[in-house]
């Protein structure tokens, strides 16, 4: 396949003080998008024969394709941000966004029916997002730190891979869910005391599903059986965990003379941790992904000159977990698994110039 595109983009921002608490922040972006891609799969091999029913059969498996295709879209994105500083501690946002992901064609081959190539699916429709956010940024302290987001994300003609309810097509296509929406809300803090001892915390609940797939492909379970489409409204996002969380800590010492250099020992930790998730676009229970937790910890030396020395290791506990679950190739019913890293460990020597 051959393929061609071209993007132009006007964009511009205008930040508006109403007052010295109130600001407003807004801005457009104009885009221009053509793609034309120039498709021609050949196929050769396997059994060489002249026989209707053989040469029939082998063109449900894969066959001579060709076509081609030059779209074109513009889109209209902007971005509208009040924030309203109540106080010296306290400064509170609301954004509306909208974005988008541009017009595409398939560079893969398309689904075939009766025979004939569907040159009709080749365009893929535009993402058209929308975005809500609100926040709360305060500094209870000098030393503190502690924020709260809410957020909505809504997409319309989520771009993945389909399959067509359509009887006679033999293979799924690059084209659109019909809605998803990804939801949630996130906290973080952090505080410095007496310039010796830090920690940082964040937590975060997402929802993340198809609001509206009717047309997606089959979860591995039910690969080979009556249909090859399923309805997944209101199923999981796929690489979303419910909940996910951070925390850490840093000690330091006071100053210390180490051969004429001001030195400071350190030593920290910090555990990450997420829910279970789904690892497959059709929620599948074979293809789930248990939460599971991570420890790191690194203890070293650090010198006012910008040298410093520490060990670390990544994975103390050494920790079985998987990254990702994933049909296996030839999508017989058998999945594979990307594994987690073990426990590393090392020293690390940098030093910076100022």
């Amino acid at each position: 396949s051959q393929l061609e595109s071209l993007s132009a983009a006007l964009f511009g921002q205008l930040e508006w003080s109403i007052t010295d608490r109130l600001h407003v922040l807004s801005g457009l972006r104009f885009n221009y998008d053509e793609k034309k891609v120039v498709y021609d799969r050949r196929t050769y091999g396997g059994l060489q024969t002249n026989d209707p029913e053989l040469v029939a059969l082998k063109r449900v498996i894969y066959t001579d394709q060709a076509f081609t295709a030059d779209v074109n879209d513009t889109n209209l994105a902007g971005q509208l941000t009040i924030a309203y500083k109540a106080n010296n501690h306290i400064n509170t946002y609301t954004t509306v966004s909208t974005s988008y992901k541009p017009v595409g064609v398939n560079v893969g081959g398309l689904p075939t029916s009766n025979g004939r190539v569907m040159s009709e699916l080749a365009q893929i429709k535009p993402e058209s997002v929308t975005h809500l956010e609100f926040g709360v940024k305060t500094t209870p302290t000098d030393d503190a730190k502690v924020n709260l987001t809410l957020f909505n994300t809504s997409v319309k003609d989520f771009q993945t891979q389909v399959q067509t309810g359509q009887l006679g097509v033999n293979r799924g296509y690059l084209s659109n869910a019909e809605r998803v929406q990804v939801r949630g809300v996130e906290i973080d803090a952090n505080s410095r005391v007496n310039g010796n001892f830090s920690f940082y915390g964040a937590l975060a609940f997402t929802d993340g599903r198809y609001i509206s797939f009717k047309n997606a492909p089959v979860p591995l379970e039910e690969t080979g059986g009556e249909s090859a489409f399923k309805d997944i409204s209101g199923g999981k996002l796929p690489g979303i965990s419910k909940w996910a969380g951070s925390f850490g800590s840093e000690i330091l010492s006071n100053e210390l003379q180490i051969l004429t250099q001001s030195t400071k020992l350190f030593a920290a930790f910090d555990v990450y941790y997420r829910s279970s998730y789904s690892s497959s676009p059709s929620p599948s229970r074979y293809l789930n992904i248990d939460g599971y937790a991570l420890l790191n910890m690194r203890i070293g030396i650090r010198a006012t000159a910008g040298l410093t020395l520490f060990g670390w290791s990544r994975n103390i506990f050494d920790e079985e977990y998987f990254e990702q679950l994933l049909p296996a190739a030839g999508n017989a019913g058998h999945y594979a698994a990307v594994l987690g890293d073990p426990r590393t460990y090392g020293v690390t020597l940098r030093y910076n110039w100022q």
